[in-house]
């Protein structure tokens, strides 16, 4: 009799325990995908190549400065933001002055190449705005689905972009993104992953960029179009000769 008291005990123990178990937020899962990608990491400088430019990300604590550089022509062209400081631009070593229009061009230029390139790390920003939506399978996989907006306040220019993640439940990379824009007329992208690889203990990837036939087409039916091969392919998005030097 004893024995059957006490087991009964555990098991509504268990079951207690079991019913206090918190569910997973959204906050939760992107700390655990920061840290999968490596992000979570203090001190260092990574240089890589995309398109026409090299660019160069240096970050320490409370601190970060974005630059990129090209030869256009025979003449070095280096531009140049920090979290302290607003775009200069350099021309054969020479500060050139800029129109605040320029400066706000050339800022959300380069700020958009090293916001998806850190990702998931831009989704710890004060700006953003999480929401966990639940579960979604694509291509017979399940992944977390997290909403993306962002506060006025600190959310820049596009601040009323919104954004999709669909993260993978095992491992929590980003497997496919998609967000909504409204400069040059607006639009909407869904992005699928590739060429995920290690360096230095960085998870880096590349992706190929497709759209919808219709602008306005909302962010969580992405995924269904996708699985019926029904976008478009933009472009790809390929960074290129990736080198990490730690401070």
């Amino acid at each position: 009799m004893m024995f059957i008291k006490k087991l009964l005990f555990f098991f509504c123990f268990y079951l207690v325990s079991c019913s206090q178990i918190k569910p997973i937020t959204s906050g939760q899962i992107i700390e655990k995908s920061i840290s999968a990608y490596g992000w979570n990491k203090k001190n260092f400088s990574i240089t890589f190549d995309f398109r026409d430019y090299q660019y160069k990300l240096t970050r320490k604590p409370l601190f970060y400065s974005y630059q990129r550089f090209k030869v256009k022509e025979g003449v070095s062209i280096l531009d140049v933001m920090t979290s302290k400081n607003k775009l200069t631009r350099l021309v054969e070593g020479k500060s050139i002055k800029l129109t605040d229009s320029v400066i706000k061009l050339y800022s959300n230029s380069l700020n958009s190449v090293m916001y998806f390139f850190q990702l998931p790390s831009p989704l710890k920003d004060s700006a953003v705005v999480s929401e966990l939506l639940g579960t979604t399978k694509i291509l017979g996989k399940e992944y977390w689905s997290i909403k993306v907006t962002f506060n006025e306040v600190d959310g820049g220019t596009d601040f009323k972009d919104e954004y999709r993640y669909w993260i993978d439940k095992n491992n929590f990379q980003i497997t496919f993104f998609a967000y909504n824009y409204l400069t040059d007329g607006g639009g909407v992208r869904f992005r699928k992953a590739k060429n995920t690889r290690d360096i230095n203990g960085f998870l880096f990837q590349d992706y190929v960029n497709y759209k919808p036939k219709i602008r306005s087409t909302p962010l969580d039916s992405l995924p269904i179009l996708f699985q019926k091969d029904l976008l478009q392919i933009v472009s790809s998005i390929e960074n290129k000769i990736i080198n990490i030097e730690f401070k």
